[in-house]
């Protein structure tokens, strides 16, 4: 029985698809085709991107909504993948973090509200999120190595 509203919609489109013999069209005139056609395409992205978690990945696949390379989080591709190669860059070039409060840039101030976002975000258990905390914990220990350096 599908508890959470994820679950409900993929337990519609799994309906729809056996009623139907096809996938919701995204052109349909019909409110409820269009919306599942727009909700199965946001799931599609959201695997590509490495954003969706794996058990739902797991289930799209296993309904047949997903081809087997998508959704591999091994697959550093999409946006989020592009903002964890940007901060990482950033880091090296700058010698630290983008700053939210006091950014040189405005592309500094897009890459630091989109960091605290992974951070304090329900996106903890994705690809880029781990690799976004295996940057800060790299920042954390060469800051603790310079200022040992010092003394």
């Amino acid at each position: 029985m599908p508890t959470t509203s994820w679950e409900l919609r993929l337990r519609a489109l799994a309906i729809f698809i056996s009623g139907e013999g096809r996938e919701p069209s995204p052109r349909a005139s019909t409110p409820g085709e269009h919306r599942l056609a727009l909700w199965l395409d946001e799931q599609r992205k959201a695997a590509r991107a490495g954003r969706l978690d794996g058990a739902r990945v797991d289930q799209l696949r296993s309904a047949g909504l997903l081809a087997a390379e998508e959704g591999n989080a091994d697959q550093r591709t999409g946006a989020a993948w592009l903002k964890v190669a940007s901060i990482a860059e950033f880091l090296e070039e700058e010698s630290r973090l983008p700053s939210l409060t006091s950014p040189a840039s405005a592309g500094e101030k897009r890459l630091a509200a989109w960091m605290h976002a992974q951070l304090a975000g329900r996106t903890s258990a994705t690809g880029p999120a781990e690799a976004l905390r295996g940057i800060l914990e790299a920042a954390e220990n060469r800051n603790a190595r310079e200022l040992a350096h010092m003394v």
